[in-house]
């Protein structure tokens, strides 16, 4: 009945919170947002379809990352229920007014208050019983207890001084002062003990992927509020849970000895211990519902909201660098592809190795500092113990740190070689397998030659993990020896100590036992952490390591290219649009053993077949033109391209005047606000000099490139896909099937999909071909783009992954780009589909500039002026002219 009527407080303490955590969740689930009046900080945060649930009760760690400092789900509630538990957990005798406070306190924790106020009122909040309940000098009973006025004025100065304490601690001016007074040897010694310098490594870390300012001070600050007061309260009421458990324990030892000490032998004494044995069975049922239980469900249920704010925080790190970062800027895929094997779910798994380390170092010993306070009181009154067992603890427990630092560094270094080699035998087989057809039709001696490579790599895996586990074995034996029967040991002989003068009794041995382990595990936290330490600061450098390539892929490495100004778009005559037209001047690029030299190429709008020999640098003249920075979406230059102008002299006077006369041109041609600033730069080419410069000149910002091959994402509904927006989800029925009508419909017009065999007899001609689609066709295809596939592209030919990319890119916009470079797109289609898609190009990009990379049909022709036959392109009612690579000279030439 005394446990069940102590318990009834903690008891209704812990259903309350249950149940404002329980109402605030459902009242989260149903407003996007909470608006009150006078609110220092808006919340800002709504539910996700992206949800799981527990017990009922929603869950999601979503941040909206639009709003500044926008808050975690439930985190105001969890802070206030934190708070609220910590005061009315851990309390003076009689200290009654602990519930108002403990209300008062969650109050302002919901509403956002400083936390310099509410650090302030928790501190004054314990100083408040303490004055209110002081009756005067037990010693001198003579002298009257001061009055009710002077405990208030009192409790004034005592209020200003804790604000005053809270405010220089919140603005850093406490620490700072406590910078300067302190000793450099201090300094050291407490540098050396805690693992000051590498908390800091792993906070800077976090800093540099977390986007915006002051967002991880206020994440950091808010997790170690609700943290700090979640694990001191249970690790308050775990006391008294060990101290009743060892209560029990000592009973049953001790049923079987005589009141006086000595062992029962005659049968009264059985009688006796059958009476205490049935005692001692009937308290088990208070002790588990009353004592257990209770405490099982504290622990639960504030251990879950600790862990649930920590999970908020850690993933909402591990998103910033999985997605955001990674998304951040257009070339960080591709720098993270080229630089390492590993995938953006390695370096995000080692940013949560950082995070989690840190903070498991705050909340074990949050946990533990309510028994190591217990310490001090005790360890003052024998100043002897601390001199003869205290020093051969912590030697004892140095020696074993600088052994296990040792195995740790090893085993860390084998990891991150393990790590680097896992992560190609990933890729690699990835590869492999997804080319398995590929691989089997690659020659006799290919399958053999990727076995080796797999079996030289699995082994190089083996031998390292086989050394790894080793060393982590022996590493783990000799903690646990030292642990158990040396540390351990030691701390018995400080218990024996304490017993012997009167300061412990035997219901305090598992308390003070772990207390004197955590305060020495508190004090040699870096050495004892020397394993999880090492491990994190090499994922710290990995992640330096990335946020380097990062930082790096974000210097743009792109083409100062030209654009028209607005009013040369007008011709002279007649006011009609000028066609568009390319020029390039004095360009000369490599990549390999490529080299191609553009002296001078003009190209109006029209339609050019790109031929050259394999190798010599057709593709790379689309890099080259993407890369302008002129584009509405230019891309890098890459590292392997070098791009300079022809270290060949002019030899010609002609030339000279020629590129004065463009330049000139352009600079007269330049709108009235930057004439002055275009005539006040030297000359692009001067008389006197022999070098030209580099100069390119783009129609439109509008270029748009079809690679030799496509990607296409994994589980996805293609419609979403071709738009590049999730059409299904955000549509509404009418506009979705709008779209998906239309993209079937000009896939149709290419002949996506093939006809039934009655109806292709009835087609006669290629007018015929392009009538009004086939519904059941249309309807197919429609079928087929909102359904989501692993790999739609996998299942479609060649032909019908040009058609598709052609449609996504050219033909569903309203006109075509200024500029559109196709490579070798239409080299898979067959005969039929490309005289649709070569008519369809022609009509749609009329007044484009359009080249495409070709390889077939070169016929030969005679030379007008030699009568030689000449090799050319075939029209085909199609090219208008050919831009051909010979002798690593690009030049322009007629169609046959």
């Amino acid at each position: 009945v005394r446990l069940a009527l102590l318990q009834v407080p903690s008891i209704f303490a812990t259903t309350l919170s249950l149940f404002l955590f329980h109402y605030s969740l459902q009242q989260t689930h149903t407003k996007s947002s909470y608006r009150r009046r006078k609110r220092r900080t808006p919340i800002y945060y709504k539910m996700t379809d992206l949800e799981e649930h527990l017990f009922g009760i929603p869950l999601s760690t979503h941040r909206d990352r639009s709003i500044q400092h926008g808050q975690f789900p439930y985190s105001l509630w969890i802070a206030a229920i934190s708070i609220a538990f910590f005061r009315s957990t851990i309390h003076s005798k009689g200290d009654y007014s602990r519930w108002i406070f403990a209300g008062v306190l969650g109050y302002m924790a919901y509403e956002s208050m400083p936390y310099e106020y509410i650090f302030g009122m928790e501190l004054f909040s314990y100083i408040v019983p303490l004055v209110m309940n002081y009756t005067g000098d037990s010693n001198n009973k003579s002298k009257t207890p001061p009055a009710m006025e002077q405990k208030l004025a009192f409790l004034g100065g005592c209020g200003a001084l804790c604000w005053s304490i809270c405010h220089a601690a919140g603005s850093g001016a406490l620490i700072r002062w406590m910078g300067l007074v302190t000793p450099s040897f201090v300094k050291s010694t407490l540098l050396a003990l805690f693992p000051v310098e590498e908390i800091q490594a792993a906070y800077n870390i976090v800093d540099h992927f977390i986007w915006e300012p002051g967002l991880l001070q206020h994440q950091v600050s808010r997790l170690f509020f609700i943290t700090f007061h979640i694990q001191c309260g249970i690790g308050y009421l775990g006391i008294d849970f060990l101290k009743a458990e060892q209560e029990r324990r000592n009973q049953l030892v001790r049923m079987d000895l005589k009141d006086d000490g000595k062992k029962k032998k005659d049968s009264k004494d059985s009688d006796a211990m059958l009476t205490k044995s049935r005692k001692f069975q009937r308290s088990a049922a208070p002790f588990i519902f009353f004592v257990a239980v209770p405490y099982m469900i504290k622990i639960i249920t504030f251990g879950n909201m600790n862990a649930f704010a920590f999970a908020c925080f850690n993933n909402d790190v591990h998103r910033a660098v999985r997605l955001h970062d990674l998304f951040d800027h257009e070339n960080n895929l591709v720098a993270l592809a080229s630089h390492s094997a590993k995938s953006p779910a390695d370096y995000a798994g080692y940013m949560t190795v950082v995070v989690s380390t840190t903070y498991d170092l705050f909340n074990r010993k949050l946990f533990s500092l309510p028994k190591v306070m217990l310490l001090p009181m005790i360890m003052m009154k024998q100043p002897k113990l601390l001199a003869q067992i205290f020093p051969i603890i912590f030697l004892t427990d140095w020696m074993k740190g600088r052994a296990v630092a040792y195995m740790t560094k090893r085993i860390e270094q084998l990891e991150k070689e393990t790590q680097k080699i896992t992560a190609m035998r990933s890729k690699v087989e990835s590869f492999d397998i997804k080319n398995a057809e590929l691989l089997q039709r690659a020659g006799a001696g290919a399958t053999d030659f990727t076995r080796r490579r797999w079996e030289e790599l699995t082994e190089q895996i083996q031998v390292k993990n086989i050394a790894k586990d080793l060393t982590a074995r022996t590493k783990g034996f000799f903690a646990w020896i030292e642990r158990n029967f040396v540390f351990s040991v030691l701390i018995d002989c400080a218990l024996a100590h304490l017993i012997a003068v009167g300061k412990l009794v035997s219901a305090d041995i598992f308390v003070f036992s772990r207390a004197i382990e955590d305060a020495v595990d508190t004090v040699l936290m870096k050495s004892r952490s020397e394993a999880e330490l090492a491990r994190m600061m090499t994922q710290i450098d990995n992640l330096k390591d990335i946020a380097s390539v990062w930082e790096n892929a974000k210097s743009r490495n792109l083409i100062n290219c030209n654009l028209p100004p607005e009013r040369s778009l007008l011709t002279a005559e007649g006011g009609e649009p000028e066609r568009s037209m390319v020029v390039i001047r004095n360009l000369l690029y490599s990549r390999g053993t490529a080299m191609v030299r553009v002296d001078h190429l003009e190209l109006k709008a029209g339609i050019y077949a790109l031929t050259g020999g394999n190798g010599s640098g057709k593709s790379t003249l689309f890099r080259v033109i993407m890369s302008c920075s002129s584009n509405a979406r230019g891309i890098d230059l890459s590292q392997s391209i070098s791009l300079s102008t022809p270290l060949e002299p002019f030899v010609e006077e002609d030339d000279i005047e020629r590129e004065q006369s463009c330049e000139s041109s352009e600079v007269e041609s330049e709108v009235a606000s930057v004439v002055v600033e275009v005539a006040e730069e030297p000359s692009a080419v001067d008389p006197e000099e022999t070098h030209p410069r580099l100069s390119i000149t783009m129609p439109s910002s509008d270029v748009v490139e079809i690679s030799q091959t496509f990607y296409w994402p994994l589980y996805t509904k293609p419609i979403d896909w071709i738009y590049q927006e999730y059409v299904t989800d955000t549509c509404d029925e009418a506009e979705m099937q709008s779209r998906v009508r239309r993209v079937a419909e000009e896939l149709d017009a290419l002949e996506f999909a093939q006809a039934p065999i009655e109806s292709e007899q009835n087609v006669t001609s290629l007018e015929e071909s392009t009538m009004a689609p086939s519904a059941d066709i249309v309807s197919g295809i429609m079928d087929q783009l909102v359904e989501e596939k692993e790999d739609w592209f996998n299942d479609l030919s060649g032909g019908q992954r040009s058609k598709v990319e052609l449609v996504r890119k050219v033909f569903l916009h309203e006109q075509c780009p200024g500029v559109l470079l196709i490579d070798e797109t239409m080299a898979p289609l067959d005969p039929k589909s490309k005289a649709l898609v070569m008519a369809k190009i022609k009509a749609f990009c009329a007044g484009s500039v359009v080249i495409v990379i070709y390889h077939t049909d070169v016929g030969r022709e005679t030379d007008g002026e030699g009568g030689e036959a000449v090799e050319c392109v075939p029209s085909n009612d199609f090219f208008d002219g050919n831009l051909h690579v010979e002798n690593k000279i690009l030049h322009l030439r007629p169609v046959c």
